[in-house]
């Protein structure tokens, strides 16, 4: 079994037209589309302003969409994370795993035997592993509340391969 999670494509396609649609308040604010409250009046860069962010956003979910490869592998040989490192941590170094909830997301730490060994290729990440650690985090901790199979997957793939990693 590999278990294999990506960007979901129809949440990231949802999410752009969302944005494009919200551009059309910046067509409004310009005085392109007339209405009652720019009758007094239009507000061209506010409105330009609007336009290129909402548009910028969208574009950027889908680019995200579009992305078909693999942000976290489980499988025997253990856990690759692409946010975390280009490295597979194998299961012999993962002591424990845990599951966070913050809000509407879910975090999966696992606490690693040897930490420097398995360096986090962001700077920030590596920086704040000490106060991690200190409010029971694990050194590498994977969102999948916005990956396919969601934190249910993750759970069910390390029950998988290390049953006895989550507590």
């Amino acid at each position: 079994m590999v278990y294999e999670a990506r960007q979901p494509q129809k949440f990231n396609y949802i999410m752009a037209g969302l944005c494009a649609a919200l551009s059309l308040l910046g067509f409004v604010a310009a005085g392109v589309i007339p209405t009652e409250s720019t009758r007094d009046g239009t507000y061209p860069l506010v409105g330009c302003a609007i336009i290129i962010g909402c548009l910028a956003v969208a574009a950027i979910f889908v680019r995200r969409a579009l992305d078909t490869t693999a942000h976290l592998r489980i499988d025997a040989n253990g856990i690759w994370s692409r946010q975390y490192s280009d490295a597979t941590v194998p299961w012999d170094q993962i002591v424990a795993a845990r599951v966070h909830k913050l809000r509407n997301q879910s975090i999966v730490s696992f606490h690693l035997k040897d930490p420097e060994a398995w360096p986090s290729k962001k700077a920030f990440t590596r920086a704040t592993g000490s106060i991690d650690r200190a409010f029971g985090w694990g050194q590498m901790g994977i969102n999948a509340s916005f990956l396919t199979g969601g934190p249910r997957g993750v759970v069910n793939a390390v029950r998988h391969f290390g049953p006895d990693l989550l507590g």
